[in-house]
């Protein structure tokens, strides 16, 4: 993640990468937040500390509502080249 979101303190999610999964394996997302966005989740859940369950939990919870245009969700999709794809 840009060092600049890191810092932001507005919300961030940055997906790292999506495998799709081969035969028999689920797909998975790989991604990475600022603080901001823990402290949105332990605002929102009334909690003191974000597992990784409630992480994931959450940020499939948000796919899904970007996904289908729900609740005021949407998302913005930005592709940036990786430096060794330049």
């Amino acid at each position: 993640m840009d060092a600049s979101l890191k810092k932001s303190k507005m919300p961030h999610i940055e997906v790292i990468d999506i495998n799709t999964g081969s035969k028999g394996e689920k797909p998975s997302l790989h991604f990475e937040v600022n603080d901001a966005f823990l402290d949105m989740i332990k605002e929102e859940k009334g909690i003191d500390r974000v597992s990784q369950e409630q992480l994931s939990s959450y940020v499939n919870e948000l796919i899904t509502k970007c996904a289908n245009e729900t609740d005021g969700y949407s998302y913005e999709k930005r592709l940036e080249p990786v430096d060794n794809e330049q």
